[in-house]
């Protein structure tokens, strides 16, 4: 019955390194090296395409509050049609966004905004 080794990733290049100082010939080990890094690349899940990638830091500090209550009236359902309430005033309007008129939508949002 064949002995089972387990080593790191590290160990085996170790190991690899070791042996190629000592003379001797690594290219069996370095065929497991490479099976182990493709194994690792196959679990690794696939990026989906057309995901939002996170914005960096720096760019969502230099979002104004305007581009910040843009960006999410942008992403918001907007109702038109005749004497809609809105569900924060409860004042009349033409059209609401996500159920509220243009001045709750901002104060909501701004909220909402990163300091």
């Amino acid at each position: 019955m064949p002995a089972i080794v387990r080593l790191t990733k590290k160990e085996l290049s170790d190991l690899i390194e070791r042996t190629e100082a000592a003379g001797c010939d690594v290219a069996c080990l370095r065929g497991l090296l490479a099976e182990v890094e493709e194994e690792e690349r196959r679990r690794q899940p696939a990026r989906r395409v057309g995901r939002r990638e996170p914005q960096p830091r720096a760019m969502v500090e230099e979002m104004t509050a305007e581009d910040h209550i843009e960006a999410l009236r942008q992403q918001s359902t907007i109702e038109h049609g005749t004497d809609l309430e809105c569900m924060i005033c409860h004042d009349k309007f033409d059209h609401l966004i996500s159920g509220t008129c243009e001045g709750c939508f901002s104060e909501w949002m701004l909220g909402t905004k990163r300091s």
